[in-house]
């Protein structure tokens, strides 16, 4: 039994090419420390069988927030780096969500980082066979299960 392919319809998620940033999302070229709230997924697998990486962020704080969001490609026995297109600065008004989705190597171990001076900023990250919003089974991180990091 075969699947149905997914019609993408308005709102709904979908895989752009790496050079095409998140609405709102500009390339954070002079890292800046300062975010008062850090979160990591720690590290996660890219399956076999993987289309696409894809972050989200909600913004349920009352005023505009900024976020800034790195995927990290995390090697075994390397440093980990940042992976295209790098750190993201994504700039959200109360109640929007943005995502970005990628497609990067399978096989190897990846962690993303969401930074922001609001603990309303809520992430989601999750990898999808394909280039539209259908995650596949068991790699949804919520928003509740990323880890802070203490300055």
């Amino acid at each position: 039994m075969g699947t149905v392919p997914l019609k993408p319809v308005a709102g709904m998620p979908e895989l752009t090419d790496i050079s095409v940033l998140p609405i709102g999302a500009l390339l954070d070229i002079k890292p800046v420390r300062g975010y008062s709230y850090r979160y990591t997924t720690g590290p996660f697998l890219l399956p076999q069988n993987a289309g696409s990486l894809d972050w989200g962020l909600l913004n349920n704080d009352t005023v505009q927030q900024t976020a800034r969001v790195t995927v990290f490609k995390c090697p075994v026995g390397a440093v980990k780096t940042p992976a295209a297109p790098g750190a993201l600065i994504v700039t959200l008004d109360p109640g929007k969500a943005s995502h970005n989705a990628n497609k990067y190597s399978e096989g190897f171990f990846y962690e993303v980082v969401v930074e922001s001076n609001s603990n309303l900023v809520f992430p989601y990250v999750s990898v999808w066979p394909a280039q539209l919003g259908v995650v596949l089974p068991g790699t949804g991180i919520n928003s509740g299960n990323f880890i802070r990091l203490m300055p």
